[in-house]
């Protein structure tokens, strides 16, 4: 099964050791649109969340960043 079909089908897939993608739902809202500031309706929609593995945030922990 492709990781795109399980997260239609099952609505969330798994790597392991890196983390898992999930399917949510986002609410209607009001928003503004930036170039007029007229205000809007945005439309309840779907997105894909990430949550990081234990191991990976480790990972991610031990990295230096440059300044």
């Amino acid at each position: 099964m492709s990781k795109v079909h399980a997260l239609k089908k099952e609505g969330r897939f798994s790597f392991a050791d890196l983390g898992t993608f999930s399917v949510t739902e986002r609410a209607a809202r009001k928003g503004r649109n930036p170039a007029t500031g007229e205000p809007i309706k945005i439309k309840a929609s779907k997105s894909v969340r990430f949550k990081p593995a234990p191991a990976l945030k480790e990972q991610i922990a031990k990295v230096k960043l440059k300044k």
